[in-house]
């Protein structure tokens, strides 16, 4: 599944549980999912987002990295007997999602007090609220990031969900969270730079969580030569390169305004890269008071993918569109394009 597929399946895994837990339901009902991916794809980013659309709070521990005594509590001695003390990020109260990352990266000591929690919603004595929700992550063994085999009875517990990278999934879910559209166009663009297997030696490559982080590159008070020379910087040299001369692309467009003004004699790009820059930027622009014109433009593209590319787009960051009378009458001449986006 791609990453907003996940997201929606997290989400009504999370409800689904909460749920259970109203009716009085046992823990052990509970579904436990484990995202298995490369690196890079923003699996805890996804969980966050999830909790705040639900309005819960996330908890996040890294398995690989944390003291066994640290996340399993550290012992104590009263009353003449020895007792743990309960772990500082175990949460007591609220509803939430407990995120146990890199699981498979965990050394034996952890996967152990993972288990408990998995199974038992507890660490040692310390229980864990019923309306706080385990779910895990980590990284294939293929991808050389440490990874271990976890025992069978933690396998066996877990909900095991494969994610992938997908270019134009990704573009329709950063349309809907104002990422900067110039790299939106670019991944829908040239779909084969949006994520590169986990590389050892490479100290940036383009991943779905690199290409997020660079919006917030691009929003750096520098010159856009320089800025986006830092893209480079999360996104690799290689990736870098080729997008900065994307954005020159870009920032040559025919004007949107003038467009959006005169829609039957708007230019209209004869090259895909062009086209798919044009597209982010109409998409970027479009409004209710503006979209009968936008359509008006895109039925007089020779391709209509492209149109298709701005419909989504627009509609993903902005739903009020979808209600306009030029969206229904362009989808409903159009639907079998749509369908498959």
């Amino acid at each position: 599944m791609n990453i907003p597929e996940f997201a929606t399946v997290l989400t009504a895994v999370m409800r689904h549980n909460m749920r259970l837990h109203d009716e009085g339901a046992s823990i052990k009902d509970y579904l436990v999912p484990m995202a298995w991916g490369d690196p890079g794809l923003g699996k805890s980013d996804i969980a966050e987002a999830v909790a705040d659309d639900l309005g819960w709070t996330m908890v996040y521990a890294d398995l690989a990295t944390r003291d066994p005594a640290d996340l399993g509590g550290m012992p104590w001695i009263t009353d003449g007997r020895t007792v743990r003390c309960r772990p500082d990020w175990l949460p007591t109260e609220g509803r939430g999602i407990l995120f146990l990352d890199e699981l498979p990266q965990a050394g034996l000591a952890n996967l152990n007090i993972a288990a408990t929690l998995i199974r038992e919603h507890r660490i040692g004595e310390h229980q864990l609220p019923p309306t706080w929700m385990v779910t895990c992550a980590g990284n294939y063994q293929h991808n050389r990031a440490g990874t271990t085999t976890m025992p069978s009875h933690v396998r066996n517990r877990l909900l095991h969900l494969d994610i992938n990278a997908d270019a134009n999934a990704w573009a329709k879910w950063a349309s809907a969270r104002g990422i900067n559209p110039m790299l939106i166009a670019y991944n829908r663009y040239r779909a084969q730079e949006f994520h590169h297997k986990f590389s050892a030696t490479d100290n940036a490559y383009p991943t779905p969580r690199s290409w997020t982080a660079s919006h917030q590159v691009l929003r750096l008070d520098l010159p856009e030569a320089l800025k986006r020379e830092c893209a480079g910087g999360m996104i690799g040299p290689g990736a870098g390169a080729d997008f900065a001369g994307f954005c020159e692309i870009y920032a040559s467009l025919p004007d949107v305004n003038a467009i959006i003004a005169d829609p039957d004699h708007g230019v209209i790009p004869n090259d895909p890269m062009t086209s798919h820059a044009l597209m982010g930027a109409l998409s970027y622009n479009a409004t209710p008071a503006n979209f009968a014109a936008i359509v008006r433009y895109l039925d007089r593209l020779p391709e209509q993918e492209y149109a298709v590319v701005c419909m989504v787009d627009a509609t993903a960051r902005n739903s009020d569109l979808m209600v306009t009378s030029a969206y229904q009458s362009w989808a409903a001449a159009h639907g079998e394009l749509l369908s498959g986006h």
